[in-house]
């Protein structure tokens, strides 16, 4: 069975989020985030959907439906967010920063935590979740942050995209 689910950014602000989701990919399924969602959705078979009625938190109010136009609609939905997201699960990984030397001759790569973190800032994801996602504090992180800021000479994560975009590194 292929599961696949995007997630709004805002899902990773609780403790526990990016967890979760590590389980949830270990398992098999494929994730990918984007800045915020419209609905939370439901799709099973591409023949059944549950649509949330509202996006407040505790919420169970929900649309069932089996109608096949609604069913199209709601697909065609999920495929735009899922070919729109600038992250996916595999991209999050928490992972040791490799060598910062660059090829011989060439302008340098970015280290893995560079590329999660300009990826993080493509999905629109907090500092504090982003924090917690490498097990560091928020104060740390935005030191971090700083220095990819100083590397790229720029000073904030729309300039950081165009400038890592510019190095071809994304």
């Amino acid at each position: 069975m292929r599961v696949r689910a995007v997630y709004a950014a805002a899902s990773f602000d609780d403790d526990g989020g990016w967890q979760d989701l590590g389980s949830l990919v270990s398992r098999g399924e494929e994730a990918r985030v984007v800045p915020a969602l419209p609905v939370k959705l439901v799709l099973v078979d591409r023949s059944v959907a549950m649509v949330s009625l509202t996006l407040e938190g505790g919420s169970t109010d929900c649309l069932y439906t089996e109608a096949p136009p609604l069913i199209e609609v709601l697909s065609e939905l999920f495929d735009r967010y899922w070919a729109a997201a600038r992250l996916s699960a595999a991209d999050t990984s928490a992972a040791p920063a490799p060598d910062r030397a660059g090829p011989v001759g060439g302008a340098r790569r970015p280290t893995e935590e560079e590329r999660q973190l300009l990826a993080l800032f493509a999905a629109g994801v907090k500092d504090d979740a982003i924090a917690r996602q490498f097990g560091v504090s928020t104060r740390t992180l935005r030191r971090r942050i700083q220095n990819l800021y100083a590397e790229l000479g720029t000073t904030n994560r729309f300039g950081a995209g165009v400038a890592a975009a510019r190095r071809n590194w994304l």
